[in-house]
């Protein structure tokens, strides 16, 4: 129970922030009607909204750490709920500045009384809050928490802001007409540009946009380290609020089913510390797609005679190619016959239909004749299982096809223009 009262350092941060706010925007309202400083007035309404900011803040990070039955997922992407309202805000008192800074020129506003005063709170202010938003900023990176950053920019913005109204008010005090207004206008500009840039951020999670290049990067790199990995064939995932959920597809070097969840299980536990802030990684076991690499050859007679077609074949016999896994390059030293003295298969039904259909089982990716398949039965059995033909009028036994396995693998249109 203590654990769960405890504060996160995001939540400190915020609480900090809140704190400060209080005492800023109460002395920043203050001088602003002492002095009759739009600008000074507007950086202490923008304050105000930023307590609120905080607030709302906590609150979503306390509600991101609860789970229940009904959000298995979790409550993580109420942190970027959060950061969309903060978006809106933002943009409000930027609107409001505005308006107030255009009133003030279309009306003429007066000079400002006690500018001294003013400027010293100003500069107060300034340092306080870019020390608040380093802080936010430092603990958001670390934290990983989007709302956290998102209140971070929206502090620096204010400190910028407040360090402009110095500025401001000191040269309206020599005598530059409009400054004040003027300088609240631009305040108004950067705070709708950080509210768009938030709002873009914020709304492309919401969406399951896909995670960034350099975290797939990462990812990619950790898995592929493992020993037991022969292939990463994919990697995904998703932000929410703080966290990343992660979805990759492996192809492990072992057929063998303990082997492969072991690899899973390290995979698991090496992204997970490699990416950092990973709610949970799900890993993907795939075969290998062998099928490229078995060669069924079309034979007629006794005599290891390739067939030209299927209309003189009476059977079959298949050829297992194996390449090198590490690098895909295929010579004739990568290329083994796996079965060199292959047996001659006869189809349990007679026909070329059924011929074909016997060869498909048996997982075949190629189809060795001495002519091209013509549009036929058979050539449709072949297209509808991806059976790749490969008329090679130049081999004339089972014994030339095996001579000419490296072929097959690297170059399998070779034999068709012969």
């Amino acid at each position: 129970m203590r654990s769960r009262l405890r504060m996160r350092p995001t939540e400190k941060a915020e609480a900090i922030a809140v704190v400060a706010s209080v005492f800023m925007a109460a002395g920043m309202i203050a001088v602003a009607v002492m002095s009759g400083s739009v600008a000074v007035l507007a950086e202490g309404i923008d304050t105000c909204v930023d307590i609120i900011t905080s607030l709302a803040v906590m609150i979503g990070l306390w509600l991101s750490r609860r789970h229940s039955a009904g959000f298995p997922y979790g409550l993580y992407k109420i942190e970027n709920i959060v950061t969309v309202a903060i978006g809106v805000l933002i943009l409000y008192s930027a609107y409001e500045l505005a308006r107030q800074a255009v009133t003030d020129l279309l009306s003429g506003h007066e000079k400002i009384t006690n500018p001294g005063v003013a400027m010293a709170t100003m500069a107060v202010v300034a340092l306080v809050t870019g020390m608040l938003a380093w802080n936010k900023g430092r603990v958001g990176r670390r934290e990983n928490s989007p709302s956290l950053l998102a209140d971070a920019r929206h502090s620096w913005t204010d400190a910028m802001a407040s360090a402009g109204i110095v500025v401001g008010v000191g040269l309206d005090a020599l005598g530059v007409p409009f400054i004040d207004s003027l300088m609240a206008l631009v305040i108004a500009a950067i705070l709708g540009w950080s509210g768009v840039q938030l709002l873009l951020g914020a709304v492309r999670v919401l969406l399951d946009a896909s995670i960034d290049a350099d975290v797939v990067a990462t990812a990619t790199t950790t898995a592929e380290a493992d020993p037991g990995v022969r292939e990463v064939v994919r990697v995904a995932g998703r932000n929410s609020g703080s966290v990343r959920f992660l979805h990759l597809t492996l192809v492990p070097q072992s057929d063998d089913l303990r082997q492969a969840e072991a690899c899973a299980m390290r995979v698991r536990e090496s992204v997970k510390s490699a990416v950092g802030n990973v709610e949970s990684v799900d890993v993907e076991l795939v075969a290998a797609d062998h099928r490229g690499s078995v060669v069924a050859v079309l034979l007629e007679g006794d005599a290891g005679v390739v067939a030209r077609d299927f209309g003189t074949a009476d059977s079959y016999a298949l050829l297992s190619l194996g390449t090198s896994p590490a690098d895909g390059v295929v010579d004739g030293a990568d290329v083994k016959l796996e079965e060199p003295d292959p047996a001659v298969l006869r189809a349990p039904t007679t026909g070329a239909i059924g011929l074909a259909v016997a060869i498909a089982r048996q997982g075949a990716g190629k189809l060795i004749s001495r002519a091209e398949i013509p549009d036929s039965g058979p050539r449709y059995v072949l297209d509808a299982n991806a059976i790749e033909n490969l008329p090679r009028p130049d081999l004339t036994t089972l014994s030339d096809v095996s001579s000419a396995a490296s072929s097959l693998v690297r170059d399998p249109g070779q034999g068709q223009n012969n």
